[in-house]
């Protein structure tokens, strides 16, 4: 289910909750709608309103962690490839070809984070085999001195952490929410919306206000799928960071590796 979607579907069920509540109460007898009554049902709505409350703060604290997780590697990756252009150019012309598989690695894992999850493939295996042969490249450099054995070993540990990055942005790439656990908090909050209506006046200030409410709460669900699920969506972490490398590696590429 799409969080566009899933929020409009979250708007019509609190908003139809708050409908049932005014519709229901003139057709009540009016011990019903007592003023003791009224403190009944607000209390035991208080505790399904914190409930609710509750389980949304979670829920947006772990869909903001996915989304500031998935930014954290971007830029861990973008700096790894910066620091790894460095070490190759410090090898020396060797490294001309190792460092033209990095620039055509940083440009499609550039262009597959700018792109939504659902355009790319989700493991990224093109990707997966431009660092397979660049670690190819690298693996294939024989260094004659400790100098060069040292730079090679660096280039080596600066892949592991691109690979590791690589796989993080694979794990981060969206956060599931069961359709039980929707519904049910969906429920939690018509059903309290639906306690508001029953016991507010029915006047224009408060359906604006109940709407407004309805909304909000529509919004905050919204916002959860669209943080958890950071590789898709209307809201994605920028790949400003490797476009950036990338520039830089244009730069500094030799022009004998520079593709026609």
């Amino acid at each position: 289910m799409s969080s566009i979607l899933a929020g409009f579907l979250s708007l019509l069920a609190i908003c139809g909750g708050a409908v049932i509540g005014l519709w229901l109460a003139p057709k009540l007898p009016e011990h019903h709608l007592t003023g003791e009554t009224g403190t009944a049902v607000s209390v035991s709505m208080a505790v399904v309103g914190t409930l609710a409350a509750l389980v949304l703060g979670l829920m947006v604290n772990s869909a903001s962690s996915s989304f500031s997780a998935r930014t954290t590697a971007i830029e861990a990756l973008a700096a790894d490839i910066i620091k790894l252009n460095r070490v190759l150019l410090s090898y020396g012309s060797e490294t001309a070809e190792a460092r033209g598989h990095l620039m055509a690695y940083a440009k499609a894992k550039a262009d597959e984070i700018a792109r939504p999850a659902s355009e790319v493939d989700e493991v990224g295996v093109d990707t997966l085999h431009r660092l397979e042969a660049l670690t190819e490249e690298i693996l294939r450099l024989t260094p004659r001195t400790d100098r060069e054995r040292y730079i090679q070993a660096r280039a080596l540990t600066l892949l592991e952490n691109m690979v590791d990055a690589r796989w993080s942005l694979v794990e981060k790439s969206r956060m599931v929410m069961p359709a039980p656990f929707f519904v049910m908090l969906v429920a939690w909050l018509s059903l309290l919306f639906a306690s508001f209506g029953l016991f507010a006046p029915k006047n224009a200030t408060v359906m604006i206000f109940l709407l407004l409410g309805a909304s909000a709460i529509a919004g905050c669900v919204f916002i959860i799928l669209e943080l958890g699920s950071p590789s898709q969506g209307l809201i994605r972490p920028s790949a400003d960071p490797l476009y950036k490398v990338l520039r830089e590696l244009l730069i500094t590429l030799a022009p004998a590796a520079r593709p026609a």
